[in-house]
């Protein structure tokens, strides 16, 4: 019913994906091909993108957040070691072995270190959005830093669209996504899997709430069969991603990620951007920052303004009668995306938002 699935409108905007600006001639800039692929397929793989120097300082930005962590943890009597002899991708993995739910502390990461600024306003991604969305991008405030661990089913993120994360007024938005990893990737450490081609009609098609154990909204097979015309048991594509490449896609095109069966981190960080002055979906909590002005090349990002507004102290601020979500160890993520959705499935968070969802708005974290 609509009164349970308010988020399930029904619009569709296949304009999206017919009106394409100018191809251009930059640094970066996909190829016709790609580009056909992204509006045809919904997504494309950009190889080769990222420089080991770019990568390698997000790696030793997230190093620091990893240190930061175990710090708190060790210091507040919740791990007895803090496990600093690991590398980058074994240490979180014996840090959440200590004080499960550590990866979940960890994601809810609020501010964009230096090395993450630099990939959203990057000189080459943004000329790549040109050809896409235009001259004139923001940055959406929806960006995730994603500390998938082995088997860990709170981070094994079902079929979803990624607007059915995000308030109804942006159904007319094309948001665009990278998925960037720090490893290669593959079907064995939880790449993502993609359903070509659905994403045409620029429509969200309806989701339940929450997956198993998860905050994650769900979207049926069934229903991506029955909706979008799609053969689930041959359509769905798995992506191997090399490391310096990316995924490119759009907030239309369902996919999913894997379980992680390696024993390393799937590290993994989700950036978003739009054409400017189009709606950020993020239920009026937090506004995009512009990236690009056209006929401004010297043009700079104002982060500071946008790392003012931290969306899970938004969250906690309304959840501030739950100790345990004000908890800064809470391994429970609630937000508005549940208002959107019938709740089919009950756990931790879905039971932090039933208590909460008189408090007002809630923050926002999507899942890759």
């Amino acid at each position: 019913s609509s009164a349970s699935n308010p988020g399930y409108t029904g619009e569709r905007h296949p304009e999206l994906f017919k009106e394409r600006p100018a191809k251009g001639n930059k640094p970066g800039q996909l190829s016709r091909a790609q580009l056909d692929e992204f509006y045809t397929r919904g997504f494309t793989l950009v190889r080769d993108f990222f420089a080991k120097e770019e990568l390698d300082a997000v790696k030793a930005d997230i190093t620091v957040k990893v240190s930061e962590l175990a710090d708190k943890l060790y210091n507040a009597g919740k791990i007895k070691d803090k496990h600093e002899g690991l590398g980058f991708y074994h240490r979180l993995c014996a840090i959440e072995r200590d004080f499960p739910g550590a990866n979940i502390v960890l994601h809810k990461l609020s501010t964009l270190p230096p090395s993450f600024r630099a990939i959203a306003a990057h000189e080459r991604m943004l000329n790549l959005l040109e050809d896409i969305v235009g001259p004139n991008i923001s940055f959406n405030p929806v960006w995730n830093l994603r500390t998938k661990t082995p088997n860990n089913a709170a981070s094994t993120v079902p079929w979803h669209q990624d607007s059915g994360y995000f308030d109804v007024e942006s159904y007319n938005t094309l948001i665009v996504t990278a998925w960037v990893p720090l490893l290669d990737t593959n079907e064995q450490n939880g790449t993502l899997q993609m359903v070509p081609g659905c994403h045409r009609d620029g429509y969200i098609a309806k989701h339940t709430c929450c997956a198993g154990p998860t905050w994650y909204i769900d979207l049926d097979e069934d229903i991506i069969e029955k909706e979008f015309g799609v053969d689930m048991a041959k359509d769905p594509v798995t992506l191997d991603v090399p490391y310096g490449s990316f995924l490119l896609f759009n907030n239309f095109t369902p996919h999913r990620s894997l379980n992680n069966r390696s024993d390393v981190v799937r590290w993994s960080i989700d950036f978003r951007w739009q054409r400017t002055g189009t709606p950020a979906g993020l239920f009026g909590l937090k506004p995009t920052c512009e990236v690009r002005r056209d006929g401004e090349p010297d043009f700079r990002p104002d982060w500071d303004s946008f790392d003012s507004v931290d969306r899970n102290r938004a969250q906690l601020e309304s959840m501030a009668r739950d100790e345990s979500a004000a908890d800064e160890f809470s391994a429970v993520i609630s937000g508005p995306w549940m208002k959107k959705w019938e709740i089919v499935n009950h756990n931790k968070h879905t039971d932090a938002f039933e208590r909460t969802r008189k408090a007002g708005s809630l923050g926002c974290c999507m899942g890759d």
